[in-house]
């Protein structure tokens, strides 16, 4: 008979019990950004979201590793809204205050991948800020001349990229350089040499593979000839090998190391229109043995790994459409890499196009905008999940999302 009652009882708390289970662990409960809306900065996590600035014009928010800090550029408003340079901010998520840090900072302001380190430029002049309990915050100049520059996978030195002296030919010597306690160590990792007729006058970001045996970046021409094309390379961390992968647009987001092979993927193409001649590419090292993935009459224009067997690219057909506003938006498909079918994986309408997929654990995010209003959406279920948030600066076809989007991925 006690048997027989506790096992009515058990039947009738179950099926009140796992509802409850099911909603606690719903898929955003852990997901936060850092979004821009009406040119103010907002958080949301999980379905609760709020404004942390008031009547600012603010672009480029960036989480720190450990997601306690916000850096963001604040700028003066103008009639495109694009902020290239403007003051350097940082917000504590936990004390809810804001901090300024510097006037005229370079929108390439970088995070260090461990530690509460931010590095950044002023116009050629590199500064490295260490975030300690003492406030004001001081931060440290640790190079000058320099045209770019990333940490180190180690997070205590930085890879910096000169031009050799200011004739237009001139090699770009890359340096390694360690902030010390006094002045910073600098030491000669690599020298490219540039040609008579070549016109390269500095470097993108750096970019390490996974096992920090191979970096890539992009050699960047004078202004006029990058917005066209600019030269993929690829250079063995002993300096034994350098090489030259291929042609493509100024687009840091437009190429990455596989997660835990030796594969780069790029969208590789000239010409400054983003919905013709753009390919998707893998190389692979140390063979370079390359491969094309973009079906014929289609161009891809963004995408991310997922694992190191597929990839999901923001894909369009091909058009020489002049006009912007007629060419034709993507959607996002799943790409093996090996031989295999591509698999349409979101559904945006025809005024629509879904573009910067990332993934955070088992979600898949990205980007849905009509031109004119953007939206994040998460799937499994294709939900919307952040709306009217601020659309990106474009330039012929291309959108630069981490203007207005940035997501913690530390938690």
């Amino acid at each position: 008979m006690l048997k027989k009652t506790i096992l009515i009882i058990f039947m009738v708390i179950l099926p009140i019990h796992v509802p409850s289970l099911a909603f606690a662990n719903h898929p955003t409960d852990n997901l936060r950004a850092a979004f821009i809306r009406n040119h103010n900065l907002w958080i949301k996590q999980g379905t609760k979201e709020r404004r942390v600035t008031d009547g600012e014009n603010v672009r480029y928010p960036k989480w720190s590793h450990d997601g306690n800090w916000i850096a963001y550029l604040k700028g003066s408003k103008t009639e495109d809204e694009i902020v290239y340079d403007g003051e350097l901010w940082l917000y504590n998520t936990k004390m809810n205050n804001h901090f300024k840090i510097k006037a005229d900072v370079s929108h390439n302001f970088q995070w260090a991948p461990r530690d509460n380190k931010i590095s950044f430029m002023v116009g050629k002049s590199l500064y490295m800020l260490h975030l300690v309990s003492a406030i004001p915050f001081l931060p440290i100049k640790i190079a000058g001349e320099i045209e770019n520059f990333s940490w180190l996978p180690d997070g205590i030195s930085l890879l910096t990229s000169a031009k050799e002296s200011e004739q237009l030919h001139s090699n770009i010597v890359l340096s390694k350089i360690t902030p010390g306690q006094n002045n910073p160590i600098i030491g000669h990792f690599y020298t490219i040499p540039v040609g008579k007729e070549e016109y390269f006058v500095s470097t993108s970001q750096f970019k390490w593979s996974f096992d920090r045996q191979w970096l890539s970046f992009l050699l960047i021409p004078t202004a006029s000839l990058s917005a066209d094309a600019n030269t993929l390379c690829v250079l063995s961390r002993d300096g034994t090998v350098f090489r030259k992968v291929g042609e493509m647009l100024n687009e840091e987001n437009w190429f990455h190391w596989a997660p835990s092979k030796n594969i780069l993927g790029f969208i590789s193409g000239i010409g400054r229109e983003a919905t013709i001649h753009k390919q998707f590419e893998m190389v692979h090292l140390p063979s370079f043995n390359e491969i094309s993935l973009t079906p014929k009459g289609y161009v891809d224009r963004d995408f991310s790994w997922r694992g190191n067997e597929r990839l999901y690219v923001s894909r369009s057909l091909g058009n020489q459409q002049t006009d912007m506003s007629k060419q034709p938006l993507p959607r996002i498909y799943e790409v093996p890499v090996t031989a295999g079918m591509n698999h349409q994986v979101t559904s945006p309408s025809i005024n629509e196009g879904d573009f910067a997929p990332q993934f955070f654990r088992d979600l898949h995010i990205w980007i849905r905008t009509d031109r004119q209003s953007a939206s994040v959406y998460v799937s499994p279920n294709e939900k919307e999940w952040i709306n009217n948030m601020a659309v990106a600066s474009s330039y012929y076809g291309r959108w630069n999302w981490d203007e207005v989007l940035s997501l913690d991925k530390g938690n």
